[in-house]
Order: C-alpha cells, then structure tokens, then sequence
C-alpha cells in the first residue's frame, strides 16, 4: 500500500512506482458508477484498468479540440514492463484507439491545435506521436535517455518539444520541428519545461534553476526572458496557459521551509502581470481557461488521505475549489476546456486494494 500511496501522491510529477508486473492484458474504459450531480459539480465521468490487477493504471493528459473530440492519454505499470494508452471521446463515449505497436512507457503530454493535427509525448519512452485524423504514427524517437516535459503544436509543421524538470535538471531538452526539420535549441533555451501557444510568432513557456522558475516569450525568432512580478521570486512554477496575447497564466508553489508552499498564481494582460497568493498548500498542476478570463488549476492533496483538488480563480480574484473523493484515494493531473463550452475534463487516476484505476473527470454537459 506504500508505493500505491506514493504513485497517488506524485501523479503530477509523473514520478509512478508500482511494483512490476506484466501489462499483456487490457479492460475496455467504462462508465463509472457515480451519483447523480449538477452539471457545473466535477465528477468521475470514466474509469479504466489496463493489464493486470496489480497494476497502476492512470491518465496523465487530456486535450480537447470540440464537443465531439477530446483525447485522454496514459499508461500502466510504470515503473516496470509499462504501455501506453490512447483513449478518444467522440461526444457519445470513450473508446480506445490503437497506438502503433512496440511502445513502452507511458504518454505523459498532449497538444492538439486541431482534430486532425494531436501530437503526444512519453514521459520516459523517448518517443513523440502525431495523430492525421486517422492514425497514430510515431513522429520521432530520441536514441538519449531522458524525459519529455512537454510539447507545443502550432501546425503539423511546427512543433516544439520540451525535456527538462521543473528545477531545470537534466531531459532531453528543447527540440523544434520546423518545415520538415528537426532542431535542437542549445543554451538557456534549452531548459524549457512546457509552453503554450497564442501562434507561431507567440509562444509563452516556463523554465527553472535551482533558484526558481523562469517565464520566456518567443516572438517568432528568438526566446526571451520576461520580468514578472516580486511574488512569483522563488516559485516553482509547474503551468504555463497563454489564452491569447492579452491573457497568460503561469502557476506554482512558493517555497516553504516544510512541505509544499502556498498556491501562487500570476495573469498577463498584455501589459503588465497580476499575482494571487492561495491559503492552500497543494501541490499546483495544470491549467485550463474557464471560458470567461478565469481559469481553473488542478492539485492534488496530501496527507493521510490523497484527493483530486479542481479550484477556479475568477477574474475579480475570488476563488472556490473542490475536492473529488474516489477509491482509497485519488489524484489529477491535467485538464482542458472544451472549445466555445463551459465543459472541461480532465485526466488522473485512483488508488484500488490491488493496485490502480486510471479515470477521466468531467464538469459541464461533456
């Protein structure tokens, strides 16, 4: 039960440790058996288990481009003989897509610019796959050993993909696809953790040192460091959400003597930042628009009991959160809005006596 509770408590760093056992068998997603909520109250909208029992399965990311497309991806098993998994919503039901075969790992990152054109990355697997509308195909591989952080798509053209920690240690750094042609990017730019795209000539990302986080700004031909503001100085930052050219986000953790810091939160609005310091000590995930110049930040407890934590930071700076209680305990990782809705799902994974569930939550009329 220690190391079940310890994947519990790292699912957003993705630091998952089972025991390892053979992933040869596979159990279709399936509705979960919740209780009748309001459509604006988070809930378990899947739940899966791929291979054995014992296995810890989960859902790392989850991106969505309409009503009737979204993606959820993952794995099992990791920490041993570990696969990845792909599941699709196509504004009915889940159902699983073939990867191509001979994968290991599991997909920790996702982007999709359109329903045609989703990029996904492993974590620790070295590879990247790319989605046609009709087919996963694997895009690039990396020969290196190191981890994939995040990736960035703009077109089927131009993709970035990020490999460092959130402290700036060593992954398999900064790679950018650009006509046809991979590049690796060399110097401090080379420390990116993840980046969000307005378009192509605007790209906001974050990066760290063993002093803090950094933000960066690409315009099109070179990254830049950006000033923020006082209260981010020393803050982890573990999100970047940039919404459009008047509207970024960054999240994190001030740090703390023991233990996970505060809740720290910071907005561009293209001409000067806003922060707001959190009375939550939680581990910050990922970020997500509420549709309405908010924004909504996944966290995951700890303590003795580990939970799923969604908060919303309206735009005055009010904030509300909740807690989702599912299984012997539960974390989340990403989540997306779905476009011109106020729907959102988002992907993480519960604890089972045997080993672990993967599941998708949802809000609104998803």
């Amino acid at each position: 039960m220690a190391v079940a509770v310890a994947w519990a408590a790292s699912v957003l760093a993705l630091a998952l440790a089972p025991p390892p056992a053979s992933a040869h068998a596979a159990h279709a997603a399936r509705p979960a058996h919740a209780a009748r909520v309001s459509p604006d109250a988070w809930r378990i909208g899947v739940t899966a288990h791929y291979g054995p029992a014992g296995n810890a399965s989960g859902f790392a990311a989850v991106v969505a481009s309409g009503p009737a497309e979204a993606w959820a991806f993952g794995g099992t098993n990791p920490g041993g003989p570990s696969a990845p998994v792909a599941l699709r919503w196509d504004g009915r039901s889940w159902q699983r897509v073939p990867l191509p075969p001979g994968l290991d790992d599991f997909i920790s990152v996702a982007s999709a610019p359109t329903s045609k054109d989703i990029w996904a990355a492993s974590y620790y697997g070295g590879y990247l796959l790319h989605w046609d509308g009709a087919r996963w195909t694997v895009a690039r591989r990396w020969s290196s050993q190191g981890a994939l952080t995040g990736v960035t798509a703009v077109s089927p053209l131009d993709v970035w993909v990020f490999g460092t920690s959130p402290a700036g240690g060593p992954g398999l750094g900064t790679w950018h696809l650009e006509h046809g042609r991979w590049l690796a990017v060399t110097g401090p730019d080379a420390g990116i953790y993840r980046a969000s795209a307005v378009n192509w000539r605007d790209i906001w990302a974050i990066g760290g040192t063993a002093r803090g986080s950094f933000v960066e700004h690409f315009d099109g031909r070179a990254w830049a460091r950006v000033r923020t503001v006082p209260e981010l100085a020393g803050a982890r930052l573990h999100d970047v959400l940039a919404v459009s050219a008047r509207s970024v986000w960054v999240a994190g953790n001030l740090p703390a003597r023991r233990g996970v810091g505060p809740l720290v939160v910071a907005h561009w609005n293209g001409s000067w930042w806003r922060a707001f310091i959190l009375p939550v000590h939680v581990g910050a995930g990922r970020l997500a628009s509420d549709g309405h110049g908010g924004a909504w930040i996944t966290a995951t407890t700890g303590g003795q009991r580990i939970g799923a934590m969604f908060l919303h930071l309206y735009w005055s700076g009010g904030h509300a959160w909740t807690t989702v209680d599912h299984g012997l305990g539960n974390g989340v990782s990403d989540i997306a809005l779905v476009p011109g809705t106020d729907s959102l799902w988002a992907s993480g994974g519960f604890l089972t006596h045997s080993g672990g569930d993967a599941v998708i939550f949802a809000r609104g009329g998803t």
